[in-house]
């Protein structure tokens, strides 16, 4: 089928579109009882699709719709699909994201896939179990032994979750000095991959006037871990909430995650962290990852601007 091609890059491409606005549709409470025969009539059609060759394009857009309204069976097939390239592209990152999500509804198969996959030393499948564990099973000893191993390897995600454990005590005695370590050394591992990810590419990160503003939050970054302030404990995490997300915003040493992305920098921002609320003001003026919305960019870079930011003033 010498079509399929052309036709899978542009259902592809549509699919883009659909999930940037429905991000958080995958992430939505389950469909209520109203809907799940509807759903899982045109799921059952989906995997049949998909086993058709000549169909398969009608059936993946069937299952992509279906995954982004968050069915879990959808979500597993399609990452299975996306591991293996299965009449598709094959993205790692993004078949353990979908995996990611199915895992966390509960779905048996995708927990036990992943599983599989962090016992073969996959780094992306222990960040995704220990994020499980941690958000959704509670799992304590789960969620250190995962989330331990993705730290160990040095991924930023994995060294912010854990310190979080480590900050709330819950599945381990609580460690705040450990937990600041690891917020530093997340902050670092980060930095690090977005300053990578920036002289890789031709023009900056998140658009014009970006390196300045990278450049301002690599010299406040330093300066702060080079004379640690025991008066602000939150600080670290702070600044590791920051460049994480960034790094999660660019895909910067990590797959791209811009909802996980987004709320790393709004939980900074909230907490009055001027990086982070000038960064949320640029999202919301360029409209990145989130409606273009000048009254919430304009509220958000009078903050940072209040709290010291250099480049805030002349953005307002």
């Amino acid at each position: 089928m010498t079509a399929l091609p052309l036709r899978l890059a542009r259902l592809l491409s549509i699919a883009v579109c659909l999930l940037a606005p429905a991000a958080a549709l995958a992430e939505s409470d389950p469909p209520s009882p109203t809907d799940v025969e509807e759903i899982e009539r045109s799921a059952a059609m989906a995997l049949g699709l998909t086993a058709t060759p000549d169909a398969g394009l009608e059936g993946r857009s069937v299952l992509l719709t279906m995954a982004v309204q968050g069915h879990a069976s959808s979500q597993y097939q399609l990452g299975l699909m996306l591991l293996e390239g299965m009449g598709i592209d094959r993205d790692h990152a993004e078949g353990i994201r979908w995996l990611e999500r199915a895992a966390s509804r509960g779905h048996e198969g995708a927990l036990t896939h992943l599983a599989r996959m962090a016992a073969r030393s996959d780094l992306a499948a222990h960040l995704a179990l220990g994020l499980i564990a941690r958000d959704h099973a509670r799992g304590g000893r789960a969620a250190l032994q995962h989330l331990g191993a993705a730290a160990a390897a040095g991924d930023p995600q994995g060294l912010l979750a854990l310190g979080e454990l480590y900050r709330a005590g819950e599945a381990v005695e609580t460690d705040e000095a450990y937990a600041a370590i690891l917020f530093r050394a997340a902050a670092e591992a980060a930095m690090n991959a977005v300053q990578r990810a920036r002289q890789e590419a031709t023009a900056g990160i998140l658009g014009p006037d970006s390196d300045e503003w990278l450049e301002v939050a690599v010299a406040r970054t330093r300066a702060a871990h080079a004379s640690p302030s025991g008066r602000d404990a939150t600080r670290p995490e702070l600044f590791a909430r920051y460049w994480v997300g960034l790094a999660l915003l660019v895909g910067a040493g990590t797959m791209v995650d811009t909802p996980r992305g987004i709320a790393h920098h709004r939980a900074a921002a909230e907490s009055g962290f001027g990086l982070a609320e000038y960064s949320l003001g640029v999202l919301y003026e360029r409209g990145h990852g989130l409606p273009r919305d000048p009254d919430s960019a304009h509220h958000w870079l009078a903050r940072a601007a209040a709290h010291g930011h250099p480049l805030a003033d002349p953005a307002l």
